[in-house]
């Protein structure tokens, strides 16, 4: 098995959080959640957050520069977040549990600039 680095431990925590919460809506409250990302432009640059950090993250990798990494893995912690906070009311514990491990993770991120 290969290594994991703390932006890919985000990135599978929350899309998992994500997906596994989305998938115990019913199918009307589904409908509802995808109007509603649909007329908002905040909520769509809200989700982008991911893709456009692993965007972000690997250019970052290839021009060999630690700060663009930063910045990409930095707009996945914020959206991490986002998602945890979202979730507060149905399900309190995940919620919480959600926001302790991506902290305890964003921490590693930013060691670089401690350095």
């Amino acid at each position: 098995m290969g290594t994991v680095s703390v932006t890919g431990a985000l990135l599978i925590i929350t899309g998992w959080f994500a997906l596994v919460e989305y998938d115990k809506f019913n199918e009307a409250e589904k409908r509802e959640i995808l109007q509603g990302i649909k007329k908002s432009p905040l909520k769509i640059a809200t989700i982008a957050l991911m893709p456009v950090g692993i965007l972000v993250n690997i250019i970052g990798g290839f021009v060999f520069s630690p700060m663009t990494m930063i910045i990409g893995s930095s707009m996945i912690f914020l959206q991490a977040i986002i998602v945890s906070i979202l979730f507060w009311n149905r399900t309190r514990w995940k919620s919480i549990l959600l926001l302790v491990v991506v902290i305890g993770l964003g921490i590693f991120i930013y060691v670089p600039l401690w350095l």
